[in-house]
């Protein structure tokens, strides 16, 4: 009786001692790193503890949402949406539950392949996005036709000059003869025919000596 009666004992004492240690803290999604690549998106989950491969899972939606959901783990949602990011993310969600939590990433591209790699020091998940081919390409091709080379910059300016001192020798041109017609009726000199000749001066000195030097290459 005495020992069935000890072992009663040492068994409670056990059940109170397991009782009373606590159980292993769920892994937390601290931040998120984004590093917007030409050709897909690295994205780095920065971990209280190491994650498991297999607790996570990521699939995209014909919405442009591409989520991941990470089992026995709870995110830091203010961190998360609050993450930095730039194009093609344009926005960030977050959602826990008892079970797991779900990162939502919203993209305006679209994810041709995905793969997620872990990290134990420091714990971290590692994400890596891919885009299609001929839509890098596409883009690419935007960007370049956005942006105007040298060359037709410069064809541009030049254009525009010429088309100002084509203008300038017209109005100095009108202004001169328009003025010696005045001075022939009236025999005396009005403001149009001093004027003209200024104009048609200046115009033909910044022509043939400065512009050259200002444009040398």
């Amino acid at each position: 009786m005495k020992a069935m009666r000890f072992c009663k004992q040492i068994c409670v004492f056990i059940l109170i001692v397991l009782q009373s240690v606590p159980g292993q803290s769920k892994p937390e999604i601290l931040d998120v790193t984004i590093d917007v690549k030409q050709n897909g998106i690295f994205i780095k989950f920065n971990t209280s503890v190491p994650v498991k491969l297999h607790n996570i899972t990521g699939w995209s939606a014909e919405s442009g949402w591409f989520y991941i959901t990470i089992l026995n783990a709870m995110s830091d949602s203010v961190a998360i949406t609050n993450s930095a990011y730039r194009f093609p993310i344009t926005n960030i969600q977050t959602a826990n539950s008892g079970e797991s939590t779900q990162i939502a990433l919203k993209l305006d591209r679209e994810v041709e392949s995905f793969e997620f790699y872990r990290s134990d020091a420091p714990p971290e998940i590692l994400l890596s996005l891919r885009f299609p081919v001929d839509e890098i390409f596409v883009h690419a091709e935007e960007g370049i036709s956005k942006q105007p080379s040298k060359f037709e910059y410069r064809k541009k300016k030049s254009q525009q000059y010429k088309r100002t001192r084509t203008g300038l020798y017209l109005l100095g041109s009108s202004l001169t003869i328009a003025g010696a017609m005045d001075m022939d009726n009236k025999n005396e000199m009005s403001w149009e025919l001093p004027a003209g000749l200024l104009i048609l001066a200046g115009t033909y000195f910044f022509d043939i000596v400065l512009y050259p030097k200002l444009h040398k290459k």
